[in-house]
């Protein structure tokens, strides 16, 4: 289930999809709380109420998902040499979506489906 997680070449199997989802959903928002918790900190020293910090932190939080999803649904692509793809492209344009209006939640569901797809076959879509 979690073997081979930094490996993105590699195409996987329903429960090694469901892995690769579980890990980079935990490991994303972790970083993404700790980036942009720093960034409120450093960019907004005068937000010290509550509500002020909550608002910053869903439009940093959006942002960061959205970076996040993309730069790993672009790593998947490159690894995988699919830059053809038109599955691929419509399935990162999901991503981007999902990634905006749910986070990580739903937004990495595309992107873990991007690692089921074969190495160099998907250039006739």
């Amino acid at each position: 289930m979690f073997k081979n997680l930094f490996n993105l070449s590699i195409k996987r199997t329903g429960i090694e999809i469901l892995g690769f989802y579980l890990f980079y959903s935990i490991a994303g928002s972790i970083a993404a709380g700790f980036i942009c918790g720093i960034l409120i900190f450093i960019l907004h020293p005068q937000a010290l109420i509550t509500n002020d910090i909550q608002r910053l932190a869903s439009l940093y939080g959006a942002v960061a998902a959205i970076v996040y999803g993309v730069g790993l649904s672009l790593a998947i692509i490159a690894s995988k040499r699919i830059f053809n793809s038109f599955k691929a492209v419509l399935i990162t344009i999901l991503a981007v979506i999902l990634l905006f209006f749910f986070g990580a939640l739903a937004g990495m569901i595309p992107v873990a489906y991007l690692t089921s797809f074969d190495k160099n076959t998907c250039l006739e879509d």
